[in-house]
């Protein structure tokens, strides 16, 4: 197996075997199972395998797995703008109601949108708000269960914002 392929398999290996919190951290792992890497091509790595950065550290999409939405790299990029942006998600009806950070609202529709999902019509975005039009109000609360789960979201539970 080339280099490339066997540094690859091995950063899988460890993502899914353990809670990586950092770049450093996973250098370090895996120079001690014998590979030396730089920053830069960790990076790049991390970025080619779909590998998301979350608040508990570095997953792969497929830990992402037993989802309704595909996993595929396509879904990486809107997995990872929702885990750095989505403050709060909301179905209502067929719709879904996404809140972020004032002015980041624009950056999270375009990720949705662009990641072609089932089921949804459109975004409308605000600064802070986006509107997700979904097709029925039973895939909006699918939605909603998975970019929770996504954006690293608890449940709401009706408490509002």
């Amino acid at each position: 197996m080339p280099g490339r392929e066997r540094r690859q398999q091995l950063i899988i290996e460890i993502l899914q075997r353990q809670l990586v919190e950092s770049q450093e951290s996973l250098r370090h792992t895996l120079m001690g199972r014998g590979v030396d890497v730089t920053q830069a091509t960790l990076s790049r790595d991390l970025r080619e395998l779909g590998a998301i950065k979350t608040p508990r550290g570095y997953q792969l999409p497929n830990a992402v797995a037993a989802s309704p939405l595909d996993t595929s790299r396509a879904i990486a990029p809107m997995a990872r703008t929702l885990a750095s942006f989505v403050t709060n998600i909301e179905p209502a009806a067929n719709l879904l109601v996404l809140h972020t950070g004032p002015g980041h609202a624009q950056i999270v529709a375009v990720e949705i949108d662009r990641a072609e999902l089932p089921g949804i019509a459109g975004c409308l975005a605000g600064d802070d708000t986006i509107f997700v039009a979904v097709v029925s109000a039973h895939r909006a609360k699918e939605l909603a269960r998975e970019f929770l789960r996504l954006a690293d979201l608890q449940p709401d539970n009706g408490a509002g914002r």
